[in-house]
């Protein structure tokens, strides 16, 4: 009955719809620590729905709001991604290609280490865009309050697909997150999308600079909020979170936690700064939520999302240490 009360002032609000056009089949295995050429006895592997739209909408369900997914899925492997996307409370729709969906193995030492063997993305013909682009209309429109895009753009998809979608938002009056990177980020922020949310490095690659404090980070990040994106969220790693407007700077800082598993955290952060805004929390107590809600994920084994009750624990221990003009 509380998640039910949750959903329903939450639809109140609006729901979140996703897009992950490179799905895959995550296969987890942990190792003592990974040596080439030798042989690797494995506790029980982990299968997770894997993409980052995917990890978001799994996170969203899973605090209550009403989230939807939707990319492309093929073959059998997409089969296996929709039942399990549905299990996790997500409704799934996903366009379903010629081509079998892509399996990623991703191998995590002791101490946290992770190394990824990612196969290449499927083949999509015109006839499966055009269908996905309907579906995307279809999706966002009456109460959708928020589409987040996510991940890096497949081969074969135009570079400026992200910027196209963005530009159809705003002129739609949908609210827009982009969490990308490289080329497909930098052209996705000429649009001026609501919130982005880089990590340093990404911030770096975007601006051709080297930051090398929480101060460096905050300039930057002004930059790109007063030449027109709404709120530039950047995850720092153990130096928090710092959220900037055209006008204000958050830093949120988190406590020093064992890593297990630094898979999803990022879109982990994305799914608690939607939790704020849907909730209409004020933005510091937005960022501490997402902040909270990545400093919970690593405490987790491969892809498995912590409950709210996670975050709660986290939040304790989760400070705001400076908010300006």
């Amino acid at each position: 009955m509380e998640r039910e009360g949750a959903q329903s002032a939450a639809r109140a609000l609006g729901r979140v719809v996703t897009v992950t056009l490179n799905p895959a089949v995550d296969l987890f295995v942990s190792v003592k620590r990974l040596q080439p050429g030798m042989l690797h006895r494995v506790p029980t592997p982990l299968l997770h729905a894997g993409g980052k739209g995917i990890n978001v909408a799994k996170m969203l369900a899973g605090l209550g709001v009403p989230a939807v997914a939707t990319g492309f899925l093929g073959g059998n492997r997409g089969d296996w991604l929709h039942e399990e996307i549905v299990r996790q409370g997500v409704d799934s729709r996903f366009v379903r290609i010629a081509d079998e969906s892509r399996v990623n193995v991703k191998v995590i030492d002791e101490d946290g280490t992770l190394t990824e063997l990612n196969s290449p993305a499927p083949q999509f013909t015109e006839a499966d865009w055009r269908m996905f682009g309907d579906t995307l209309k279809q999706l966002c429109t009456g109460a959708d309050s928020w589409l987040a895009l996510c991940g890096n753009l497949p081969a074969g998809c135009q570079r400026d697909w992200y910027k196209n979608v963005i530009e159809w938002a705003k002129a739609h009056h949908i609210k827009t997150l982009l969490d990308a990177s490289g080329e497909a980020f930098a052209l996705g922020i000429e649009a001026k999308p609501d919130v982005i949310k880089p990590n340093q490095h990404e911030l770096e690659q975007l601006l051709g600079q080297t930051l090398t404090s929480v101060e460096d980070v905050v300039r930057a990040a002004t930059q790109i909020a007063r030449a027109g994106v709404g709120l530039v969220v950047v995850s720092m790693g153990e130096e928090g979170i710092v959220a900037v407007t055209p006008s204000t700077a958050v830093h949120v800082r988190v406590p020093r936690v064992p890593v297990l598993s630094s898979v999803g955290a990022g879109d982990t952060v994305v799914a608690g700064l939607l939790y704020g805004f849907i909730h209409q929390l004020p933005l510091p107590e937005t960022v501490r939520f997402a902040a909270a809600a990545g400093t919970a994920k690593v405490q987790k084994p491969g892809n498995l999302h912590p409950s709210k009750a996670d975050i709660e624990d986290c939040l304790k221990t989760t400070v705001i240490v400076g908010t300006g003009e």
